[in-house]
Parts: structure tokens; C-alpha cells; sequence
């Protein structure tokens, strides 16, 4: 005996064209055409009120596909975020967008146009939800977050010691030590 998938029949197809500060979003109902894409921020801020943007159209969030291209490392924080409320998030290769969106016979590109392709592709095509990977991976990238911050600023305080008057040989001698000539 199989066990049975269950399919869930979506209410709202999102498509979201990343860039490293902002995300242009559009979504459509099904059989209906793409929204005007908006514009958020890449912060928390930003996703928040992308959440509540798609709140307002009705569906509940297990009831959303949304649909993102894996552009470098831009689409984590927001696809994480939203896998965190319950959207499904399906992540999908930047060529396969690019040949859905020349089987549409799309030859403009902006990131509005994107956006609304993504939306459709995900409407289509509705590719498998993209499963985040464990609370822990987000805590071992904040902590290389934080360890790049710090040498960052310990190459500056080295640099500026290297250049100080003090340091370099120029500018006043040292005071003599005790014991010796002064």
C-alpha cells in the first residue's frame, strides 16, 4: 500500500527576483495575471512587511508557493524567513528561469519583469518547496559574520599602529629608560 502525497492547492503563486539589497515581489491568484511588483528591502523590516503585504490578499502563508531564483547568497535570509512561517519556498536554478522565461518569448529583462516570470513559472510549473537547513547553520553564519567584523577592525587598529609616529621610527624618541644615560 502507497502512502498518499498530499497535495496542497495553492491560493497565491509569489514570485521574488533577488538582489543584494532589495527583492522586487510579485504574485498572482491562479489562472489570474501577476500583480505590479513591489519593492522591499533586504532586513528584517523589509520581510516583515512583505509578510504582512501577502497576508492581506487572503491565503494563509501553507497555502502560498513562493518562488525565488538561487541568486549567490542574497535568497537565504528572506527564503528562511518566510520557511519559518509556514510558506512553502521552492528555490530554483537561474537557468531554469531564464529558459522559462525565453519559452514565454520574454526578451525584455528588469527586475520587475523577473519577478512576474517567476511568479508564472511558479504557477506552471509549481516546483517542490525547498526544505531550510537547521536552526544551527544560521548560528554558525552569524558567528563567520561576526569573526569577519572582527579582523576586519584588527587589520584597521594594525594599520593605524603601523602608520602612528611612535611605530614607524618618526617623530619623537622614546624617553629613556631608568639607569641609563639622561
Amino acid at each position: 500500500m502507497q502512502a498518499c502525497e498530499q497535495v496542497v492547492e495553492y491560493q497565491l503563486f509569489v514570485g521574488v527576483d533577488i538582489a543584494a539589497l532589495t527583492a522586487t515581489v510579485a504574485w498572482q491568484a491562479p489562472k489570474q495575471k501577476p500583480s505590479k511588483p513591489i519593492i522591499i528591502e533586504q532586513t528584517p523590516e523589509g520581510f516583515s512587511s512583505l509578510h504582512q503585504r501577502l497576508l492581506r490578499t487572503g491565503a494563509k502563508p501553507d497555502h502560498m508557493l513562493v518562488v525565488m531564483e538561487a541568486t549567490g547568497i542574497y535568497w537565504l535570509a528572506l527564503a528562511a524567513f518566510l520557511a519559518r512561517l509556514g510558506y512553502a519556498v521552492s528555490i530554483v536554478n537561474p537557468a531554469q528561469a531564464h529558459h522559462f522565461a525565453k519559452a514565454l518569448l520574454k526578451r525584455a529583462k528588469t527586475d520587475a519583469i523577473d519577478a512576474q516570470t517567476l511568479t508564472q513559472l511558479a504557477a506552471l510549473l509549481q516546483p517542490d518547496a525547498w526544505t531550510p537547513p537547521p536552526a544551527i547553520y544560521e548560528e554558525l553564519e552569524q558567528r563567520l559574520t561576526q569573526r569577519e567584523s572582527l579582523l576586519v577592525m584588527r587589520g584597521r587598529v594594525r594599520n593605524q599602529r603601523a602608520c602612528s609616529p611612535t611605530q614607524s621610527g618618526r617623530g619623537s624618541p622614546r624617553p629613556p629608560t631608568n639607569g641609563g644615560p639622561g
